[in-house]
């Protein structure tokens, strides 16, 4: 259980091996840390009751833990995506809601693309035939036989849904090895879109056809939930390859399994499932033609320490008097008596 505090700041929950950038940060101002253990609701309500302040990574945060925990001021998300937390009720109980939008650009921008080029030199399959010996025919490599069809990058298309701050690093990188990109997000223009070598497109229906691999780069949303749901994935030719770095449920989870069983998609790099984490009886798993990765696409030394940081550093605006740089909640701050004006300015520099 957590100690009373002029202000406190339970970590609920993070895979990290110790805490010690933000005790950095928050520690100086007066404020004490707790690590806790949560796994779900119930624990959160359990061992964070006199919690000021809630850092998270996976637990979920719903009105239900903010009804449960009255003292708590502003939840401060490890990472970009918010939708473990209920934002809305967030707002409704005057909580404020941070996250860091662009800790991990680089790291997921450069996974996306390691996928598209394992599988445009199928490298893992030609790497376990080399392996096992598949690889040499009569004394010689048997290397178009295994390998057949490989494609010159600038004859494919890129298709990317989703042009934020990962789509457009994905797409530089994508022109950089000679692809050409098309894009769909109906928040950016054409003319920005092809100040990173994309081409806009209006709708997936119409991209769909045209691309050799489709990358998703959005947020899960009710409106980005299943986007890409099994009639979208029956418009990509049986070649395409599909790269889901972003959140697993922005596909259709069993469509795409059904899809790849029934030889209408050639391939998938997927970093990130419907349910997570998956274990080695899910189905893709077993399937050859999937490259798989343990939602891991954000992680590099660099990013991890930027997002313990910068997380860290959300509440410590808060406990300074102001207000953090990445509010997802926006409206939140027009409330007069919201509990997150509560917290302003309380630290005692120590």
């Amino acid at each position: 259980m957590l100690h009373q505090q002029p202000f406190t700041v339970a970590i609920t929950d993070c895979e990290h091996e110790n805490i010690d950038p933000e005790r950095s940060v928050l520690e100086p101002l007066g404020v004490a840390v707790e690590w806790l253990n949560c796994r779900s609701e119930e624990d959160v309500i359990q061992q964070a009751g006199a919690a000021d302040a809630l850092i998270i990574q996976y637990v979920p945060i719903t009105g239900r833990v903010l009804d449960a925990l009255p003292r708590v001021k502003i939840v401060s998300r490890y990472g970009i995506g918010v939708d473990m937390i209920d934002a809305l009720a967030a707002t409704q109980r005057g909580v404020l809601v941070a996250n860091v939008p662009d800790f991990c650009v680089e790291e997921v921008a450069t996974q996306a693309m390691t996928f598209l080029l394992a599988f445009a030199r199928k490298l893992v399959p030609i790497d376990h035939a080399v392996r096992d010996g598949r690889a040499i025919r009569d004394g010689t490599w048997n290397t178009v036989r295994l390998s057949k069809p490989l494609h010159r990058l600038s004859t494919q298309t890129l298709g990317i849904v989703g042009f934020g701050r990962i789509g457009r690093r994905v797409a530089v990188r994508a022109v950089a090895c000679g692809l050409k990109v098309l894009a769909v997000d109906p928040a950016i223009e054409a003319a920005e879109m092809q100040q990173f070598g994309a081409v806009k497109v209006d709708t997936l229906e119409e991209m769909l056809p045209r691309v050799d691999y489709l990358t998703l780069h959005v947020p899960l949303m009710e409106t980005t939930r299943h986007l890409i749901n099994a009639e979208r994935l029956a418009l990509l030719r049986p070649e395409a390859i599909v790269i889901n770095t972003a959140r697993g449920a922005v596909i259709d989870e069993a469509a795409l399994i059904a899809a790849l069983e029934a030889g209408r998609l050639a391939g998938a790099g997927i970093d990130v499932y419907a349910r997570e984490p998956i274990g080695p009886d899910h189905p893709l798993c077993h399937m050859e033609n999937v490259l798989l990765s343990s939602h891991s696409a954000w992680y590099s030394e660099q990013s991890l320490l930027d997002v313990k940081l910068r997380t860290a550093q959300a509440v410590a605006d808060l406990v300074a008097g102001r207000i953090p740089q990445h509010v997802v909640n926006p409206d939140v701050l027009a409330i007069e008596d919201a509990r997150w004006r509560r917290g302003m300015g309380v630290a005692r520099r120590v």
